[in-house]
């Protein structure tokens, strides 16, 4: 599996991190419930979720750069140890999935209070901001991998490649869970509820295969 596929699907991983996930289901039922126009087409709704989405990843993209400004700064020291921190990071994975298949719960809960429809633009990327922070919080080993690989890359071009995948992991996933919301709106305020508890179990086996992953492709550097 070559690098950009393995960072694309971390991105994804990134968006169902059960410490972001749990902010999903308030903010959908908020914006599919709120009132806007009386019978707005189809179009209008899409353009409307779209907006509200590429919003939520403005807020995502400006917590990741923080984040990885503050790993860049930090590189020079560990630039020695990085394949031995990666691993780390791996079995750190590992130790979570395991965890979350067991059944412990380690996700946190927020409440998405209904705004009002002239703030959506705000509100939007607020819960872009607190997503990240949410997925950095519990996944950072994910994203951790992913920047150390990029500053490792033979190239610069190389580096962006995957920090590129990895966004656009993330960000295809807002964009689908959103506009999901617009097209199916009934289905998915009748099955939202029964579909999460089970979230939290495939995002553990999905933690395990990554973290496994990581350690391979590290040893196999050596």
């Amino acid at each position: 599996m070559e690098f950009y596929t393995f960072s694309f699907i971390q991105g994804v991983l990134a968006f169902l991190a059960p410490c972001a996930v749990a902010l999903l289901p308030g903010y959908i039922v908020a914006f599919i419930s709120r009132p806007g126009e009386s019978r707005p087409g189809m179009s209008t709704r899409l353009l409307r979720g779209l907006k509200l989405a590429l919003l939520s990843i403005l807020g995502i993209v400006v917590i990741y750069s923080i984040a990885g400004v503050l790993i860049l700064s930090a590189a020079q020291l560990l630039k020695d140890y990085m394949k031995w921190i990666t691993i780390g990071m791996g079995a750190i994975l590992i130790v979570i999935g395991l965890l979350m298949v067991a059944g412990k719960n380690i996700s946190l809960t927020f409440n998405v209070n209904r705004a009002n429809p002239k703030s959506e633009v705000a509100e939007a990327f607020i819960f872009g901001v607190a997503y990240a922070i949410g997925a950095l919080g519990c996944l950072f080993p994910l994203f951790l991998v992913v920047a150390t690989q990029a500053m490792a890359a033979p190239s610069v071009l190389t580096g962006a490649g995957y920090f590129a995948a990895y966004f656009s992991g993330i960000s295809l996933m807002m964009i689908g869970a959103i506009l999901l919301s617009v097209l199916a709106r009934d289905l998915l305020m009748k099955y939202l509820r029964k579909i999460l508890p089970y979230m939290e179990i495939i995002t553990g086996w999905l933690l395990i295969l990554a973290g496994g992953y990581i350690i391979y492709y590290q040893f196999s550097l050596f």
